[in-house]
């Protein structure tokens, strides 16, 4: 089944030491077919990895990302994105409002850590 990924997952991922990180490896290992990675979650990712460790490691990650054939990448789609944030009464950022809307947009699995988001992903 096809996946779209939050940003707090690919983070664990390629952070030895977020609290996560030994979970998302265990998840990414059974990821069976495309993964879908908007604009957004690629934009935000390079910036925490580089602010949290270092420029090296962003470029990793952007790298893994290039050579992945199994991982699509999203344009955003700002008009669309505009009126589904606001149709949201949750205070959440415009990038999640944005993940949730490629979710039920693409009818994928929806991936995060973040307990809020994936309380919003099942309500939607």
């Amino acid at each position: 089944m096809a996946s779209l990924i939050d940003s707090s997952v690919w983070v664990a991922l390629f952070l030895d030491f977020d609290t996560q990180h030994t979970k998302a490896e265990r998840l990414f290992s059974k990821l069976k077919g495309k993964i879908y990675l908007p604009y957004c979650v690629l934009n935000e990712v390079a910036t925490v990895l580089a602010y949290k460790h270092s420029k090296k490691q962003a470029n990793q990650f952007l790298s893994f990302i290039e050579e992945n054939h199994d991982i699509n990448l999203l344009e955003d789609s700002s008009t669309e994105e505009v009126s589904f944030y606001k149709s949201q009464s949750a205070r959440i950022s415009f990038s999640d409002a944005a993940l949730l809307l490629f979710a039920r947009k693409l009818s994928v699995r929806f991936i995060t850590f973040d307990k809020q988001l994936e309380r919003l992903a099942r309500e939607i």
